[in-house]
C-alpha cells in the first residue's frame, strides 16, 4: 500500500503542471521554445497533454510499469530542466516561479530516484489508494505553487526603494535572444518615453553564458539600477514587472545619451 501511495503521489505535480499548460492561453506563458514542434501555440498544450497522460498512466497502470513510467517522466524533466537552466520554463503555467536552477533540477532528480526505489520494491495496485495519493499530492503542489506565486508577484509589484542621495540614473538590463519574456520586455520599453529609454543599457547574454555579478544566479530578464557614476543602487530585479519597476524609477531629467546593445559571449 505504501509503495502504491508513493507511486501515485509522483503523479500529483504532473497533474498540476499539465493542467496549467493546457488551460493557460499560450501568449501568457514564458515559453522557452520559439521554433520546432514545441513552439507556441501548440507546444505548451502538447507538453501539458503529455504530462497529464503520464500522470493518468502512473495512477492507472498496475505494478512496476507505473513506477517505470514515473521514473522515465522525471528523468525527462530533469534533462529538460538542465537544458533550460537560467530561464523561465512555464513549468506551472503563468506562475512567477524562480527561474530554472539547481533546485528545480534537484527536485526532478529526487523524484526520479524515488520512482527508481519504488520500482525496485515493486508497487501493487490499489486504485483507491492511488487516486487518493495522486489527488493529495496534486492539491499540495497547487497550494505550494500559489503561495510561491503570490510572494513573487508581491516582489515584482513592490515599488523601487527611494534613494534621495543616490537617484537612479539608469538601469542595466540583461536579456538573451531566445527568451520570450525578454522579447516582451523589449516591446514594453519601446513604448516608453525616449528620455527613459535612453537611460537603459541593454546587455544581451549568450544562451550558454553565465550572468555576471550582481545578477549571478538570476533568470532573464533581470536588471540592476545604477547611479550617475555607474554604481549599483538597491537590489537587482528579476522578471518583467520587477525590471520595469526599476526603469520607472529612473530620474528622467538627468538621463544620459542612448546606448547600443552590448553582446556578451
Amino acid at each position: 500500500m505504501f509503495a502504491d501511495a508513493v507511486t501515485a503521489a509522483l503523479a500529483g505535480p504532473l497533474i498540476v503542471a499539465g493542467a496549467a499548460k493546457v488551460l493557460t492561453p499560450p501568449h501568457r506563458l514564458d515559453w522557452p521554445f520559439g521554433s520546432g514542434p514545441l513552439r507556441p501555440p501548440w507546444g505548451p498544450r502538447l507538453t501539458g497533454a503529455a504530462e497529464l497522460a503520464a500522470a493518468a498512466a502512473i495512477v492507472a497502470v498496475p505494478g512496476r510499469p507505473a513506477a517505470l513510467l514515473a521514473l522515465v517522466a522525471y528523468l525527462a524533466l530533469t534533462a529538460v530542466a538542465f537544458r533550460l537552466r537560467g530561464t523561465r520554463c512555464a513549468c506551472f503555467g503563468p506562475a512567477r516561479l524562480a527561474s530554472v536552477g539547481r533546485a528545480r533540477i534537484g527536485q526532478n532528480l529526487a523524484a526520479a530516484l524515488v520512482a527508481a526505489a519504488v520500482l525496485a520494491v515493486g508497487p501493487g495496485y490499489e486504485p483507491a489508494v492511488r487516486t487518493a495519493a495522486a489527488g493529495g499530492a496534486a492539491a499540495a503542489t497547487l497550494t505550494a505553487v500559489l503561495l510561491i506565486d503570490r510572494r513573487a508577484r508581491r516582489r515584482e509589484d513592490a515599488a523601487v526603494p527611494a534613494h534621495p542621495d543616490r537617484p537612479i540614473m539608469g538601469v542595466r538590463i540583461y536579456v538573451t535572444e531566445t527568451c520570450p519574456s525578454c522579447r516582451s520586455l523589449r516591446q514594453l520599453l519601446q513604448i516608453m518615453e525616449p528620455a527613459r529609454r535612453d537611460a537603459i543599457v541593454m546587455i544581451t547574454i549568450g544562451d550558454a553564458e553565465a550572468l555576471p555579478e550582481p545578477v549571478t544566479g538570476l533568470g532573464v530578464p533581470c536588471g540592476v539600477a545604477i547611479d550617475a557614476s555607474g554604481e549599483q543602487v538597491g537590489s537587482p530585479a528579476e522578471g518583467i514587472g520587477a525590471v520595469k519597476a526599476l526603469v520607472d524609477g529612473i530620474t528622467v531629467r538627468h538621463t544620459r545619451g542612448a546606448r547600443e546593445d552590448t553582446h556578451v559571449g
